[in-house]
């Protein structure tokens, strides 16, 4: 045989095996991205895995933790409401006088004017009651509410005040304050002087007789703050909160601007 007609096979025999060799490396090439997109779909399986397992956890988190404070608030309210000197059955029987215009749960009613009693500190309820019956408050011929107030509050003898008062402090209203149309952005500011007596949750700080706030309904704290503007509220020479208030109110140039505090206010008790 000549060396050409070796040649050939020895040639074909060469571009053979590269050619081999050429499918092993596609083939490998293939078989690994094939398990690299495995993988990727494996690792981003088990990411949304997690991530679900952790947003589990958070939902779970967030409801245990509002139950806790629930719990929290139920067991500081009972401990409060055992601490009063009145008593919340008889307080029941007293509190039929006052459901027409306060509600049945004593959550207000805008048709009266009254406020949103059930929320608010007893301390300062019995404070009011006090004003009421000896004219401190509701003595004003503008204000009409008032002097419906005042009569009631004189029929509240002996006991009567702490009684009613404890009874209201048991009570849920069940649904939230009404709200206004004011920018509660716009409030924050306006607010930062009121923090110093209502504290900076609007909660109410009895040391400084300044009540809460944040649960109240927006019209009512509107017309709240008109009447201390207008010196029907505030004007008495023993009401010493009242006159605080009745300067601080002028500070609130206009409508907008009270509509704006009493919007950051409500936004406290979110």
């Amino acid at each position: 045989m000549s060396l050409v007609s070796n040649t050939v096979p020895i040639a074909f025999f060469g571009l053979a095996s590269l050619g081999f060799v050429s499918g092993v490396h596609e083939f490998s090439k293939s078989q690994t991205t094939t398990q690299l997109e495995q993988i990727e779909e494996t690792r981003a399986a088990h990411t949304t895995q997690l991530n679900q397992e952790y947003e589990d956890f958070l939902t779970q988190w967030r409801v245990q933790k509002q139950e806790a404070r629930k719990a929290e608030a139920a067991q500081a309210r009972a401990e409060m409401i055992a601490s009063l000197p009145g008593n919340p059955k008889k307080g029941r029987m007293t509190y039929m006088t006052c459901l027409g215009c306060h509600g049945l749960k004593a959550e207000g009613s805008r048709g009266f004017k009254a406020p949103r009693l059930a929320g608010q500190a007893p301390w300062y309820l019995k404070r009011q009651l006090e004003k009421f019956r000896d004219g401190v408050r509701g003595a004003h011929p503008s204000d009409p509410q008032g002097a419906q107030m005042a009569p009631m509050a004189r029929m509240l003898r002996g006991t009567a005040v702490d009684d009613v008062v404890a009874f209201i402090a048991t009570i849920d209203p069940g649904k939230p304050a009404d709200t206004g149309a004011g920018d509660a952005s716009s409030g924050d500011e306006l607010f930062a002087i009121c923090a110093t007596c209502h504290g900076p949750a609007a909660q109410g700080l009895e040391a400084q007789k300044g009540p809460r706030l944040s649960h109240q309904h927006a019209w009512y704290l509107a017309g709240q703050l008109k009447k201390f503007q207008g010196g029907v509220r505030g004007a008495h020479a023993a009401d010493l909160e009242g006159q605080q208030m009745a300067a601080i109110a002028q500070t609130l140039s206009d409508e907008q601007a009270i509509a704006n505090l009493i919007a950051f206010i409500q936004s406290l008790d979110q």
